[in-house]
């Protein structure tokens, strides 16, 4: 377990130094796009696995993101390793956060996914009005990453989804 806990530490590290101009192609956009009365609901399978991302408007500068994770494979559950939080929502303008800086943690934090049930967190974030401003006059994403491992996947194995912030907020 020792050796587990040491590899998680290294592959967040290279993560986090890993490229993060992101392009939004065909490997990161949602499956599927849907309005539901005040929120957007975008989703994508990306292996066993199928990311969700809930975006609700809480007033005029704040939003709540409610992103999630399911296992949807052969087995009747899934144990993953990953740092406090699995799933990271992110605001990006070619490849830089518009976000101030956030911590991170490397603990080795194991979680069982029950197959077809949704795992899901939830995030309120205040926008200021320059970062607001810098989403309507240029190209800024909403980014959602899942960093983990489990028998069925490895930290490398990318599930990311990008959408364009101007459609979604």
């Amino acid at each position: 377990m020792k050796h587990a806990s040491l590899i998680f530490m290294i592959c967040l590290v290279l993560f986090g130094c890993s490229d993060s101009s992101l392009n939004n192609d065909a490997t990161s956009t949602p499956d599927q796009i849907q309005k539901d009365g005040d929120q957007i609901i975008a989703s994508k399978q990306s292996g066993d696995y199928e990311l969700r991302l809930i975006i609700k408007k809480s007033n005029n500068d704040s939003f709540i993101f409610e992103p999630g994770l399911k296992y949807i494979g052969k087995d009747a559950d899934n144990e993953i390793l990953h740092s406090k939080n699995i799933l990271d929502v992110d605001l990006q303008s070619d490849g830089e956060s518009i976000l101030p800086p956030r911590s991170t943690t490397t603990e080795g934090i194991t979680t069982k996914l029950v197959k077809d049930q949704w795992y899901s967190e939830s995030y309120e974030i205040t926008l200021s009005s320059d970062q607001l401003q810098q989403i309507a006059s240029s190209n800024v994403s909403v980014v959602l990453n899942a960093v983990f491992q489990s028998d069925q996947s490895s930290f490398e194995d990318e599930k990311t989804m990008i959408i364009n912030a101007e459609e979604v907020m």
